[in-house]
């Protein structure tokens, strides 16, 4: 999903997205992923905006 969000030329095959938005929804985002990501924003610069939206 973050490949997609970031990479434009990226496409998952529709497989791919229904595994994916399976897995998402099995395995919420959690607090050290939310916090984690906010590090590696500090670091890089960027923002995983995967990750954003979820922990917002």
């Amino acid at each position: 999903m973050y490949f997609e969000a970031v990479y434009p030329k990226y496409k998952m095959s529709r497989q791919q997205r229904q595994l994916m938005e399976a897995w998402d929804k099995q395995y919420p985002v959690t607090k050290w992923e939310c916090e984690r990501s906010e590090r590696i924003e500090k670091v890089q610069g960027n923002k995983n905006p995967v990750l954003e939206d979820r922990c917002s």
